[in-house]
């Protein structure tokens, strides 16, 4: 495993909240796990590890589809807001508002979902995904 377990974890969780559901939500879900699957094949995860991680991918996945509906909603109002010769400035406010709590609660989510992943895997298995997160963080910040 690799950046792609945390990554994948997160993916599902983003993925799943800006598809929404249909068939582009299934194409993110089995994106997602294949990239899981990936990662547990680099790491050498035992069969109890990847059948633990797969389920809490899967839960993560089901977790964000409630917060996708709602901002597809949200996406709604703010459209017909925007549309609006005279949009109501505090409506927008206070949907901007709720749309963030959800979210914020939503990533508390994934940070105990990782946080289970974590306690999963061996330390040679969490320094193998630390110095993969570090290259990749060293990629991207330059």
């Amino acid at each position: 495993m690799s950046k792609w377990m945390l990554l994948g974890l997160s993916l599902a969780v983003m993925g799943a909240t800006g598809c929404g559901g249909g068939a582009r939500a299934e194409r993110m879900e089995k994106m997602v796990q294949w990239r899981v699957d990936d990662a547990l094949d680099e790491l050498d995860a035992t069969q109890a590890q990847r059948e633990r991680v797969q389920a809490i991918t899967k839960d993560a996945i089901a977790k964000a589809k409630p917060t996708a509906e709602q901002g597809q909603a949200a996406s709604a109002v703010l459209v017909t807001q925007w549309k609006s010769s005279a949009p109501d400035s505090r409506a927008v406010h206070q949907l901007v508002d709720a749309q963030l709590d959800t979210v914020r609660a939503f990533a508390h989510v994934l940070v105990d979902k990782a946080l289970e992943v974590h306690q999963l895997l061996t330390p040679k298995q969490r320094d193998q995904i630390s110095s993969r997160l570090e290259r990749f963080e060293k990629r991207t910040t330059r």
